[in-house]
């Protein structure tokens, strides 16, 4: 089945003939609770269910997320091997089978009973007694998300944890700091880096380039210049001028691996 509407601009014809096949096939073919499906828009994600009017309108509204070709939260089987799609399909893939790879890994795979424990308590636990379209886990992740697509610092991104903490109703589990974040992926292997970069993406600055303050190839500063409002002198390096969100690929391939129902659609 073509595909190629997913990359089409959201008020094409193509994309809207897309849309309606993409919907039927739903209809056909995917499993509903309550009417309601997951929905792939960009903000949903695959872990929130929609019914199909809203899911509709969150396709056109955000738009499809790109890389869910293989529509396997809507009754999709996948036969042939699958081909690596690069990062972003890793992500996307971890974030909608989270709870589902936790219990396959099983607890032989963790270093200490404890982490098994805690990620099974979390990937369970409601973000709010009686809410269930997010979890403890899932919350957790997406924020983390939406920090590294935004470039938050760490200060601005517990602000908001404090904030929606206490927006939520009482009793939520919702981590309160960064540090308690972290918490809950990194016994995943969800651990990112920040790597700085040239503001026009000629390298990074690791390995050789580490130490380098301008860019090799263009002579640009690698940080933000501090101007001195009095003399209008320049001042000290600032913040890094680009960078560059790195989500390791291995340990999550690893985990994908893990998953025995889908080993074999990885190879």
């Amino acid at each position: 089945m073509d595909r190629s509407w997913m990359n089409a601009r959201r008020i094409s014809e193509e994309y809207d003939k897309g849309v309606s096949v993409f919907l039927q096939y739903v209809k056909e073919n995917a499993k509903s609770v309550n009417e309601t499906y997951f929905c792939p828009c960009v903000r949903c994600l695959n872990q929130i269910r929609q019914d199909l009017g809203n899911l509709h309108d969150h396709l056109f509204m955000f738009g499809i997320t790109r890389t869910y070709t293989v529509w396997t939260w809507h009754g999709e089987v996948l036969d042939q091997p699958m081909t690596s799609r690069g990062t972003n399909y890793v992500e996307e893939w971890m974030s909608g089978h989270l709870e589902y790879m936790i219990r396959d890994v099983g607890e032989d795979n963790f270093r200490r009973a404890n982490l098994y424990d805690s990620l099974i308590n979390d990937s369970e636990q409601a973000l709010y007694p009686g809410y269930t379209n997010f979890t403890r886990l899932s919350a957790t992740l997406n924020l983390f998300s939406l920090k590294a697509r935004n470039r938050w610092t760490n200060k601005s991104f517990t602000e908001l944890l404090e904030l929606l903490k206490d927006m939520l109703p009482e009793n939520n589990t919702l981590p309160i700091r960064i540090y308690e974040a972290k918490k809950v992926l990194c016994p995943m292997g969800l651990e990112y880096q920040k790597i700085h970069a040239c503001p026009n993406d000629c390298v990074l600055y690791i390995k050789e380039f580490a130490s380098l303050k301008y860019c090799p190839t263009c002579g640009l500063s690698r940080f933000k210049k501090k101007y001195d409002q009095n003399t209008c002198e320049e001042g000290n390096d600032g913040a890094p001028s680009k960078v560059m969100w790195y989500l390791p690929a291995i340990p999550r391939f690893k985990r994908m691996f893990s998953v025995k129902e889908d080993e074999k659609n990885l190879k």
